[in-house]
């Protein structure tokens, strides 16, 4: 193809290419079937969200219904994440390597059968099977995340189209999570219909996903034969141990067998990187490791989503609950603007992301992290919502919706079309990890600081998390605006 001439100054006639890829995907034959698609993929955000506020806001709530501990508060995220984690590592690869739309009504199955069990299990004598439940929740919700961005970057190539479908994606996190909070909140005097409205939405996604999803076609890379079983069975294990070392810290007052969990799971990380340098097909795309801006980005977006959700956004609700004495549904409806500051920051996100670099969107997205501590630290249990939190909670959702657009198509773009769902899987188990070594970290530093000899975080405490969460943000903005660069988006082909 010929290169245009930068001095011409009328807008010169597109390309082939470029014509191609502004219109409609071959596997769709309308916009209100592409549009289905795009819905159904996100499903797997909206569920990792709604599973996430459906609990954290009744974060109190279920800890006296099942007469546990408050120690045991971590685990109500840790479970979760445990297993998402682990999940993640193996379905973003799975998904490469096999037709996506079966591994997705599979998993939407597996999820409407376990919320079934999960109606069963808010009892005392059955709070193990509650955190079975929710490590099932989030391995299935883990898989479906990597999966939707391994179906996206299959169908889309880089370019507008492509830049719109995955705001919509980033779009359906902080949707979730404010239905999920209402849903709990509004539940939270009968706490297993929480689980049994998320089986019923889980098996109607599940029949809408079987009739819509179109089926790619199979080719040679295609094969389950090319997945790589060691490297991901060493992810797993140093993300699984990792995650859980981490999450029992504090329950067990950081008990020797925490750290050499940890320390075994940073061993298992180190055994995938060799792995992964002899692997046929490694799980994920060698040259990833090596794109320009990578590793600034990960580590940024480590410490910026990490003190989000691991520092801010679960204390923030925490406080509305034990300190200004808030219901859960009061608490939930304070995270409205969550879910209004998302769907606009979609909408220009999608008209924008072709227009501007991409490592200032991330910028402006990991400086909107540091909204939320800023507006929550001079809090105090008589502060009124629209003085503080209402600008605060708007802010902030400017973060994980920027900077999860901007990464996400950065990574696919920079791999082939057969290495999609393990390019995104990366993104998906940096923000797991980053979410429990912040809420283990916060929640060390919140008991430490509190009055007390038993686990009771005080407004002392929270503060004192929500410093730390400021200061790792802080740091995040400041290595992603020094040292990472993203080109502006454009139409083109995968890699090859």
């Amino acid at each position: 193809m010929s290169q245009q001439t930068k001095s011409i100054s009328h807008e010169p006639e597109p390309s082939p290419l470029r014509t191609q890829m502004q219109q409609k995907p071959t596997e769709f034959s309308t916009l209100a079937a592409e549009l289905v698609f795009v819905t159904i993929c996100s499903m797997g955000q909206v569920l990792f969200a709604i599973f996430l506020g459906d609990v954290v806001v009744n974060q109190v709530t279920l800890l006296e219904s099942m007469k546990l501990p408050a120690e045991n508060t971590p685990w109500i995220i840790g479970s979760f994440l445990l297993a998402s984690g682990i999940a993640v590592v193996i379905f973003g690869s799975l998904a490469d390597l096999t037709n996506p739309k079966w591994l997705m009504v599979t998993l939407f199955g597996w999820l409407t059968v376990w919320n079934v069990v999960g109606v069963f299990s808010i009892k005392p004598s059955m709070h193990i099977l509650f955190f079975v439940v929710r490590a099932m929740q989030g391995l299935a919700s883990g898989g479906l995340q990597a999966t939707a961005i391994s179906f996206l970057g299959h169908v889309y190539s880089p370019g507008v189209r492509k830049n719109r479908a995955f705001a919509a994606l980033s779009a359906m996190t902080p949707c979730g999570f404010w239905i999920g909070c209402l849903k709990g909140g509004a539940l939270s005097a009968h706490l297993p219909w929480i689980f049994a409205s998320n089986a019923i939405l889980c098996g109607v996604i599940c029949l809408l996903a079987t009739w819509n999803l179109p089926s790619l076609p199979a080719s040679e890379s295609r094969s389950i034969r090319n997945f790589d079983v060691l490297g991901s069975l060493c992810a797993a294990a140093g993300c699984g141990l990792i995650i859980f070392g981490l999450t029992q810290g504090v329950p067990s007052k950081w008990h020797p067998y925490t750290y050499s969990l940890i320390l075994a799971g940073v061993v298992f990380f180190g055994a995938f990187h060799l792995v992964e340098r002899r692997a046929k097909r490694p799980l994920v795309d060698n040259r990833l490791w090596k794109t320009s801006g990578f590793l600034p980005l990960v580590k940024s977006y480590f410490l910026g989503f990490g003190a989000y959700i691991g520092g801010w956004m679960f204390y923030a609700i925490r406080f509305f609950l034990t300190i200004q004495k808030t219901s859960p549904v009061t608490a939930a409806l304070y995270m409205t603007p969550n879910v209004v500051s998302g769907i606009l920051t979609t909408w220009l996100m999608a008209r924008t992301l072709h227009l501007f670099s991409g490592h200032w969107i991330l910028t402006i997205g990991m400086v909107a992290y540091l909204m939320g501590p800023v507006f929550f630290l001079p809090q105090t249990p008589n502060t009124i919502y629209w003085a503080l939190s209402m600008p605060g909670i708007t802010l902030v959702t400017l973060g994980p919706d920027l900077t999860f657009a901007a990464a996400s198509i950065f990574i696919t773009s920079s791999v082939p079309r057969s290495f999609q769902g393990s390019a995104g899987s990366v993104l998906i188990t940096v923000q797991n990890i980053a979410a429990a070594i912040m809420t283990a970290v916060s929640d060390t530093i919140g008991e430490r600081v509190s009055a007390g000899e038993s686990y009771n975080l005080d407004l002392t405490g929270l503060r004192a998390i929500w410093w730390f969460s400021l200061g790792t943000s802080a740091l995040g903005a400041v290595i992603c605006a020094v040292f990472v660069r993203i080109p502006r988006s454009e139409e083109k082909e995968h890699v090859v």
